[in-house]
């Protein structure tokens, strides 16, 4: 993409359009801060993570008031669980407004509802446009070359939201050691019926893995596999409960081993979503946890621009946050698969 009309100077860039980067674009877009958000794809693109925990409701609101039904494509009330022992439905709870509702999302209208919230908060949009290297003087991030051309753009701060390409933290040498064994987990879709999962999504584990079944649209159902110790060279097979569905192509992998940044934010940047902490789908919360990360980073970043919190205070305020919320569901995913007795956990 030519970067020339993008001006000198902007008070936050943002880069990455998922749900982290448009929720952080959302918030410093609105507090009044001139926002570009940068996307290297030329647009939101399918992908899986289409399970929303409850909890991302109320956040979903605050990010787009005029509401997000367009993009659900089925509610449940909890989810069977069999882990090592036999399913059974658990359901998320309720209150007095009545029950508690998860979510399967089209994860490609979720994040085109978001991009277009972010823009008609004002931020700067660009697609098809790659953040190339961090300008660092003085110990602070304070610009970014774009494109091709590498054209210099100063910013106040840098927000990564690049989830596995950790962008940020590569060019910054921030990248931890994975912090579980190597997991790896195929994934893919089927058409047809299959009553059995209509109610509920169901997550069932054994000894050498677990396996997640869920409607996610009208006839439409998906699947996850993950190994303990991931078979080489050879793709799982529809589970037994979809054999009368019909595939959708081939089965996709996906590693998810763990990881955590080991230092998600300092002078003039944070890192949110995945690009920050990588937990595999049996964690239940991965898009809340990317929305949430980047609201909070988005919102300390508007606290600094406005003078209302020190700079440092905001980043150290950030590290903390974020390293004791991915340590407690470290220790709590880590505990579960020790039960199973996979190895590396325990």
């Amino acid at each position: 993409m030519d970067t020339r009309h993008i001006g000198p100077q902007a008070d936050v860039l943002i880069a990455g359009a998922g749900p982290a980067g448009c929720a952080a674009a959302i918030v410093c877009a609105v507090a009044g801060l001139r926002t570009v958000l940068l996307e290297r794809a030329p647009g939101p693109v399918s992908r899986p993570g289409e399970a929303l925990h409850p909890g991302a409701e109320v956040l979903l609101a605050r990010l787009l008031p005029d509401g997000f039904a367009d993009a659900v494509r089925a509610r449940h009330e909890g989810i069977t669980v069999g882990w090592g022992a036999e399913p059974r439905f658990q359901p998320f709870g309720q209150d007095a407004a009545g029950s508690w509702y998860g979510f399967q999302v089209d994860r490609q209208r979720l994040d085109a509802l978001l991009l277009d919230r972010a823009r008609q908060a004002g931020a700067e949009v660009h697609l098809g446009c790659r953040a190339l290297e961090p300008v660092v003087e003085g110990g602070a991030v304070n610009g970014v070359r774009l494109g091709r051309a590498g054209r210099l753009l100063r910013t106040g701060t840098v927000i990564d939201a690049t989830g596995r390409v950790r962008w940020l933290s590569r060019a910054l040498g921030l990248s931890g050691p994975p912090r579980s064994p190597r997991l790896l987990t195929w994934y893919g879709y089927a058409t047809g019926a299959c009553p059995e999962r209509d109610a509920a999504p169901a997550i069932v584990a054994d000894g050498s893995g677990w396996t997640w079944t869920a409607r996610v649209g009208p006839d439409r159902y998906q699947w996850m596999r993950l190994d303990f110790v991931p078979q080489q060279g050879r793709r799982p097979r529809l589970p037994q409960e979809f054999a009368g569905l019909e595939p959708e192509g081939r089965p996709r992998a996906a590693d998810v081993s763990w990881r955590l940044c080991p230092q998600p934010a300092g002078p003039g940047w944070f890192i949110a979503g995945d690009a920050g902490v990588l937990l595999d789908p049996a964690s239940s919360h991965g898009v809340l946890r990317a929305l949430l990360s980047g609201w909070t980073a988005g919102s300390l970043t508007a606290a600094a621009a406005d003078r209302s919190l020190e700079p440092g205070r905001a980043a150290g305020m950030y590290r903390e946050w974020l390293r004791e919320g991915a340590e407690r569901d470290m220790t709590h995913l880590s505990a579960r698969y020790a039960e199973l007795g996979a190895p590396g956990f325990g």
